[in-house]
């Protein structure tokens, strides 16, 4: 073995270095954490912000300066009231309210600041009451003695109907207006039903309640020419009339022109129907010189103008300014009119008997208010909720005077809520009547037949099956439906005969689902006076002892909610109204609120929406509406169509 001293020696050790400590990362971890909540505080910010700027879109209030010109534009409509519109991302602004535009041009006429108006055409929508009270108060605000412009790019007759009272009308060059005779038209879809082998059965009480033959027949019905015909002859001649007076022309004149259709700014210009082909930029400096001639366009700058939204928040008087010791309400009933209650607290669309009923008690239980004036805007809907209205009506008259005040429409189910006040005012061009009842139930039986498609039933009773629509509806089965139907019918014009102190059947004589205008309404015996909003506030004055100069404070339900509130409220937080358990809102329905507008903005099915005429729009609207009743209930109070008469 050999000794180990033997080895030769090894090469030499390396030097041995420390290691430096290494240092904790332990902030990092929470960097990240820290940049997370960072984070997410700055999303939630923004998110709260967003929200902050959406709930608080509406006109900002001005101080009114001298030289200063109310600008009317109502390109985005004119509605009987307003409700919050929060997620309205990029959205057309909510328009006026009507109360608002015939308030800031009352206001405007007396204030020395406002030396004039212009209105620029735009805005569709609005039915000939509303646009017939907007028109009488420019006339009104014009005979102040005040100068009226207005300018239309391009536009219809509604546009020019509002124009034609300026003192001068401009349109540029390649404007043109829609200027056709006034007429109507509706898709018949029986033909379409029977190569598909549907069958529509419909029975109507009575002969005028003929907005169902556009799916039960191939053409209208006589009655039904008759009562459209109507309608259409009295929007032509307030048309002919206003333009004829306003523009010095013939009657006749106007007429002839209607008939062309649709006329170029060239020849607007030679009908003596617009005065300047101008620019709008050009328009608003040759405003700014009216406002100012002595001084230089560099001192003139851009025309001075205030916005109807911002007039009724600035700081000069209004005319709600208190005079009297005295205060009305002005209750809102708009749209169709459903069951139950509205949970959503940013809707405003449509008329729930319980929605309606607590307003109502809240202003007749409230003792500062002396009158209340119900604004009815509707074509009807459901039975069971038009009767729960009227119930509470005639029992709330007790307490106050309770007036009804028609819009555009207060048909059907709409006049079956006015006739339980005690006293009725309609617009003379408010669509209204329509007392009748309406049933319309599909049947399938010849579709299957087409497609080879056969049912077998197996039956306890020969009840079992009767309302089945893949079978054939049995004579039976209809004798039972007008069993359930016509009793409905003959009660609504009881009820107008006790309310209009007539028998039965002078009720009936003017009933029979026949639609009136308001001046035909009045006539007939089914209203007690004409006039638009002010005319009601007017009466109403006058029945609480206010004299016709005295002012008095407007109180109006829905009263404005606070958009935060109605927010949490939507999210399911925040305090309960009475019946809340009965139909709470959920995040669930917000999202798909969300989606809607999404789908809506950015799709295809939303563009080809939008590009649908206004008048479509509405009345697919209303469609779905009566169909979401027609869930519930198999006979209406209702107009099925509404009818343009543009």
């Amino acid at each position: 073995m050999q000794d180990s001293a033997s080895f030769p020696p090894g090469p030499p050790m390396p030097p041995t270095y420390r290691q430096p400590r290494q240092r904790s990362r332990w902030w990092i971890p929470v960097a990240v954490v820290a940049g997370i909540i960072v984070a997410g505080i700055i999303g939630i910010s923004l998110f709260v912000g967003t929200i902050t700027e959406q709930l608080t879109t509406s006109e900002k209030p001005v101080s009114v300066s001298d030289n200063t010109v109310l600008l009317m534009d109502l390109s985005s409509g004119v509605s009987e009231f307003s409700t919050p519109k929060p997620f309205n991302f990029g959205g057309e602004p909510s328009g006026p309210t009507l109360r608002e535009v015939l308030a800031a041009l009352d206001k405007a006429a007396k204030d020395p600041k406002i030396h004039g108006l212009y209105y620029r055409a735009g805005g569709e929508g609005m039915g000939y009451a509303k646009l017939t009270e907007i028109r009488d108060a420019l006339v009104k605000f014009k005979s102040s003695g005040k100068f009226m412009y207005a300018f239309i790019e391009a536009g219809t007759k509604s546009h020019y109907y509002l124009a034609s009272v300026a003192d001068s009308v401009f349109m540029p060059q390649e404007g043109m207006l829609e200027f056709s005779a006034f007429g109507t038209n509706a898709p018949f879809l029986k033909g379409l039903f029977d190569k598909i082998g549907v069958e529509m059965y419909v029975q109507q009480y009575e002969e005028y309640k003929s907005a169902a033959e556009t799916y039960s027949r191939t053409s209208w019905s006589e009655p039904a020419k008759q009562e459209v015909r109507a309608l259409l002859a009295q929007r032509q001649e307030l048309f002919v009339n206003a333009v004829a007076t306003s523009r010095k022309l013939d009657r006749q004149t106007v007429t002839n022109h209607l008939d062309t259709g649709m006329m170029t700014a060239d020849e607007l210009l030679k009908a003596g129907l617009i005065d300047v082909l101008m620019m709008e930029s050009d328009v608003r400096e040759f405003v700014s010189k009216r406002l100012d001639p002595s001084a230089t366009d560099h001192e003139r700058g851009k025309m001075r103008h205030v916005t109807v939204g911002q007039y009724m928040k600035s700081d000069e008087p209004t005319i709600d300014d208190v005079v009297a010791d005295k205060r009305i309400a002005i209750v809102y009933a708009s749209g169709a009119i459903g069951m139950g209650k509205d949970s959503d607290p940013f809707d405003g669309e449509g008329i729930y008997p319980k929605n309606l009923i607590a307003d109502l008690r809240r202003a007749a239980n409230d003792s500062d208010i002396d009158g209340i004036i119900l604004r009815i805007d509707s074509p009807g809907g459901s039975v069971i909720g038009s009767d729960e209205i009227w119930r509470e009506i005639v029992a709330l008259r007790a307490k106050k005077p309770i007036y009804a005040s028609m819009s555009d429409v207060a048909a059907s189910g709409g006049y079956y809520i006015a006739m339980a006040c005690d006293t009725i005012i309609a617009h003379p061009a408010t669509i209204t009547g329509s007392i009748g009842v309406i049933l319309m139930l599909p049947n399938l039986a010849g579709t299957m037949e087409k497609i080879g498609v056969t049912v077998d039933t197996i039956n306890l009773g020969r009840s079992a099956n009767m309302m089945n629509p893949l079978m054939p509806y049995t004579e039976e089965f209809k004798r039972r439906i007008d069993q359930s139907a016509s009793p409905i019918y003959r009660r609504f014009v009881q009820k107008m005969a006790d309310s209009r102190k007539k028998s039965f059947e002078d009720a009936r004589a003017v009933a029979k689902g026949r639609v009136w205008t308001g001046q035909a309404a009045k006539d007939a015996c089914l209203i007690d006076a004409t006039g638009g909003l002010d005319v009601a506030i007017n009466m109403m004055k006058k029945r609480i002892g206010v004299k016709p100069e005295e002012n008095v404070h407007i109180h109006t339900y829905p009263e404005k909610k606070d958009e935060f509130e109605a927010l949490l409220k939507l999210f399911g937080m925040g305090g309960q109204d009475e019946d809340e358990g009965e139909a709470n809102a959920t995040i669930d329905m917000l999202a798909q609120r969300l989606v809607a507008k999404a789908v809506a903005d950015e799709s295809t099915a939303g563009q080809v929406w939008k590009s649908l005429p206004p008048s479509a729009q509405q009345q697919l609207r209303h469609s779905a509406a009566l169909l979401e009743i027609g869930r519930r209930e198999h006979a209406m109070v209702a107009l099925p169509a509404l009818v343009p008469v543009d």
